[in-house]
């Protein structure tokens, strides 16, 4: 398995800085330790729709039509018996359920030392993309699961690509590619049935890693216009940032502060504003989901219940970036917080 497929489970600092200075958040017994909620963005009617005692939920992305979602379950446990994202993505499953947290189902079931993480919703909500190694390389790969059949089939890419982060839009699909001769991850264009792709960034960076995670770029998002990518970069040791691709002139650029560590962003479907995950590692208080416009500017966070560490958000689709625009994102109870 590549390394590039755990950029999001070292992205969690907060947790990790938090279990340094001896501060464990809640007993395993907890029945909602992990959490999906869904809301809107103006911070109000915040609903719990899916938990687990001890195994993270995350990557939640809601239905074009609004009635389901999909997410990711992490199962491989540490020595405390919790399962989650720090600790890997062996043995992660993609589930479904509808909008509010019933008819919860198993739709990729997990298995000893394989994939199976971070759903995408196709066009027409009648499949799922994700990334998988199951292949004899155990390389990074896409695969697609047709809802109705429940049939699962890879994405060829040409030139063998060790492929992650899948996003389908319109036909086409942004995915992160890990180059091991260049040791670097860079985000690539392809259409959603595979084929010839097509690299958009090459950056050149220099500095040290973060655990196992190669510099450069992961989880990209093509915007609803189909003009521009978002993604996050690896900048060096605690080090993220996001960054705008235009398509067009292959111009890059840098949404973040000098030293940061911003994550997984999404764009909401009217290409307004961007929503991501921020830790603030001088005060973790400050840490949580953000807005900002997609040129940096204006950056608000997001008014949420404190006690919780928040990640993955993203926007309901067809719901434009006004203060009702309902949002959905995981949660993990954390007294510090």
């Amino acid at each position: 398995m590549s390394s590039s497929m755990t950029p999001q489970a070292l992205l969690r600092i907060a947790t990790i800085l938090a279990t340094i200075a001896g501060v464990v958040s809640c007993a395993a017994a907890d029945a909602d330790r992990f959490g999906i909620f869904i809301g809107t963005l103006d911070g109000r009617n915040i609903r719990r729709i899916v938990a687990d005692p001890e195994r993270e939920l995350n990557h939640a992305r809601v239905s074009p039509d609004k009635q389901w979602i999909t997410f990711t379950r992490y199962n491989k446990r540490n020595w405390r018996g919790i399962a989650r994202e720090d600790g890997g993505y062996m043995e992660t499953e993609i589930m479904l359920a509808r909008i509010d947290g019933s008819e919860l189902q198993t739709l990729v079931p997990p298995r000893q030392d394989m994939v199976a993480a971070n759903g995408y919703w196709s066009d027409d909500g009648k499949a799922i993309f994700y990334v998988s190694n199951d292949n004899s390389a155990r390389r990074g790969q896409i695969n697609r699961i047709d809802l109705a059949t429940r049939k699962v089939s890879g994405i060829a890419l040409d030139d063998d690509l060790w492929a992650a982060d899948p996003h389908p839009v319109k036909g086409r699909m942004a995915i992160n590619v890990f180059d091991p001769r260049e040791n670097l991850s860079s985000i690539w264009l392809t259409r959603d049935t595979g084929g010839k792709a097509r690299r958009i960034t090459a950056p050149k960076l220099s500095g040290s890693r973060h655990g196992s995670t190669p510099l450069g770029d992961y989880d990209p998002k093509i915007s609803p216009d189909g003009s521009q990518v978002i993604a996050m970069r690896h900048m060096g040791k605690d080090n993220w940032h996001i960054v705008r691709i235009d398509l067009a002139s292959g111009e890059t650029v840098d949404l973040s502060d000098e030293k940061a560590v911003d994550g997984v962003p999404e764009w909401s479907s009217d290409g307004k504003k961007l929503i991501f995950w921020h830790v603030d590692e001088k005060e973790l208080g400050k840490s949580g989901l953000y807005t900002m416009n997609p040129d940096g500017r204006e950056r608000r966070r997001i008014p949420l219940p404190k006690g919780y560490f928040y990640t993955m958000p993203a926007f309901f689709p067809e719901e434009g970036s006004e203060d009702g625009a309902r949002i959905i994102f995981s949660a993990e109870k954390n007294p510090l917080l």
